[in-house]
């Protein structure tokens, strides 16, 4: 089965190429254009250089949020548009769920933390147990020092991955006396889209081009002004 996974809700916008949940290629624009210039060349690109047609593709999955509303709403636009011209099935992934498989496979607790601005994040906090990941509760928008408060309770080594990790090294630090361990390159990228959305789909867990949705967490700050 092929994969055609995309991540626009961070500022590298990738595209990769799956077979199952085997990467064949990853490609990423580096440079600051905005995602809707650099998406459909890094797409055009991965397709001619590993001689694959979207037709080819079996199942497309997208980074849903949290992270930029523009490029959330470029990737999730452009998968709608793909499922829609093919008739194929999608899979979102959350870049807090993506983030998580950055993380080493060891029996822990991962916390997936994005930079929200003004000392807010956006959360996620996983269990990785014999090859699973479980979701402890709702992904969340809220403040770092109200987070770390209720960390207390897990008693397992503590990942931290995303950007969030480094920016609040030192308050991590003052809040848990957990063992944990900050990973400075944890970033969200399509690889990560592409291998949870595997695990995804051996769930079943597939959608269709109208289920599709973002995962914004919070209110744009358009709509917050519009108030």
């Amino acid at each position: 089965m092929k994969i055609l996974a995309l991540e626009t809700s961070c500022d590298i916008a990738s595209v990769s190429l799956f077979e199952d949940d085997n990467l064949i290629l990853e490609l990423k624009e580096t440079s600051p254009k905005n995602h809707s210039e650099a998406l459909m060349p890094l797409i055009d690109k991965i397709l001619k250089e590993t001689n694959t047609t979207l037709d080819d593709i079996d199942l497309f999955a997208v980074d849903n949020g949290p992270g930029s509303f523009t490029g959330i709403r470029i990737g999730l636009s452009t998968v709608k548009a793909f499922c829609d011209a093919k008739n194929k099935p999608c899979i979102s992934v959350s870049s807090l769920e993506a983030l998580a498989y950055t993380a080493p496979k060891e029996n822990s607790y991962i916390c997936s933390l994005i930079d929200a601005k003004h000392d807010n994040i956006y959360a996620g906090i996983f269990e990785y147990k014999n090859g699973n990941y479980t979701r402890l509760k709702d992904f969340s928008f809220e403040n770092i020092h109200d987070f770390l408060k209720n960390l207390g309770s897990l008693k397992k080594k503590i990942f931290f991955v995303g950007n969030c990790g480094i920016l609040y090294k030192d308050v991590i630090k003052s809040y848990l006396k957990n063992e944990i361990c900050i990973l400075e390159d944890s970033l969200a990228s399509s690889k990560y889209v592409g291998i949870a959305s595997f695990d995804k789909y051996n769930q079943d867990i597939i959608l269709n081009s109208i289920e599709l949705d973002a995962l914004y967490l919070k209110k744009s700050n358009a709509e917050i002004t519009q108030k």
